[in-house]
């Protein structure tokens, strides 16, 4: 009877051994792809970070012209030069 209850402590360790294993596995599994995942989301933001940063260091290099300075100067703050006359469009209004 000893020789039998060894066998089967045997194969319970086993089958206890397996049932953590699985479960070790699937967790780590889980855990691979919310990281995989994670990654692509920030090369992602990355990417997009990195557009931005281009297109802001051209407008840098825009910003030290004085032509663009200029240009600003007009459009977004309506300035003009000396002896300029600014003429505005008026959408016309039917009645």
């Amino acid at each position: 009877m000893g020789s039998k209850k060894r066998i089967r402590l045997g194969r319970l360790l086993i089958i206890l051994f397996l049932i953590y294993f699985v479960y070790t596995f699937t967790v780590q599994q889980f855990k691979i792809n919310e990281l995989r995942r994670q990654e692509l989301e920030l090369s992602r933001e990355m990417s997009r970070l990195i557009e931005e940063r281009k297109k802001l260091e051209k407008e840098i290099e825009l910003l030290n012209t004085e032509s663009y300075i200029e240009e600003l100067a007009r459009d977004q703050l309506g300035l003009v030069k000396p002896g300029e006359i600014i003429y505005k469009v008026l959408p016309r209004q039917d009645n």
